[in-house]
């Protein structure tokens, strides 16, 4: 009897903690939220130029890493899966394929990686930081509300430029697919655009470009809701960081999984082609 109470005392003070943490983050994410959307019209909730700052940081200077990733990837896809589609039909097809996988799944989730490997590492490891030093408290004792100014111009700066630097992949990856299979394979310009034509709908990019904001959306609050509850020494500032890109992308692959069934479901209803 005593080791079943424990037991049912232990699993009950796990669930405990863990819908404490889910109300907190909750709560940190609508504040962030709030905040974001009336810091827009609001200049006393977090100065502009922060957000300048953060969107030059988010988006700007992940163009080239963006930019050469998608290139790459484009080329490789195209050489793995031309030789193929080319045993059962023509090898123009692995247009279509690139087209539709790279705008619907791949652009969008592997530029949410890179964006949480580089920017939201970055949010955690600085908020960290500021927590373990006390200035988020400092902020705070100055009746300034610590999320809508650190938190907010990051999280409006990042729902900005991660669709951004996903149309970035997203063109980069055509473009290398493409001259990878003109130069490589032998395909016609014309027929390799003619083919994409046929299989990209705008459905397929807007669908991409709405995934990127939901990845955004669970990349800033994450990354920043680990930084603010830094606790401790320094050391703490990588845990937390570590701890929150792995959240991160467990959140964005489950996320992508969810939204693809419903784009699924919408789509064999006939609400989207």
């Amino acid at each position: 009897m005593a080791i079943a109470a424990e037991t049912i005392s232990g699993v009950g003070a796990w669930v405990n903690g863990y819908l404490r943490a889910l109300g907190a983050s909750i709560r940190f994410a609508a504040a962030a939220v709030g905040f974001g959307l009336r810091g827009i019209v609001n200049r006393r909730i977090y100065p502009r130029h922060d957000l300048i700052v953060h969107m030059d940081y988010t988006g700007a200077r992940s163009t080239l890493i963006m930019v050469l990733l998608g290139f790459l990837v484009g080329a490789s896809l195209v050489i793995q899966t031309t030789p193929s589609i080319a045993r059962y039909g023509p090898a123009e097809l692995v247009a279509g394929v690139v087209g539709v996988s790279v705008l619907r799944t791949l652009g969008p989730l592997l530029a949410a990686i890179i964006f949480a490997g580089r920017v939201g590492a970055g949010f955690t490891a600085e908020l960290g930081t500021m927590a373990v030093s006390e200035e988020i408290q400092a902020l705070d004792t100055m009746g300034i509300h610590p999320v809508g100014y650190l938190v907010a111009p990051r999280f409006l700066a990042a729902c900005l430029m991660l669709p951004a630097c996903t149309v970035m992949f997203d063109l980069a990856a055509l473009l290398g697919g493409m001259m990878v299979g003109v130069y490589q394979f032998n395909i016609p310009v014309q027929d390799w655009i003619d083919v994409t034509k046929q299989f990209v709908k705008v459905s397929t990019f807007v669908f991409g470009l709405c995934k990127s904001v939901v990845f955004a959306f669970l990349i800033t609050l994450v990354c920043c809701f680990k930084g603010f509850h830094v606790r401790g020494s320094g050391m703490e500032v990588g845990r937390a960081t570590m701890q929150a890109i792995v959240i991160c992308l467990v959140a964005i692959i489950f996320s992508d999984f969810v939204m693809s069934m419903c784009f699924n479901f919408l789509n064999k209803m006939g609400i989207i082609e």
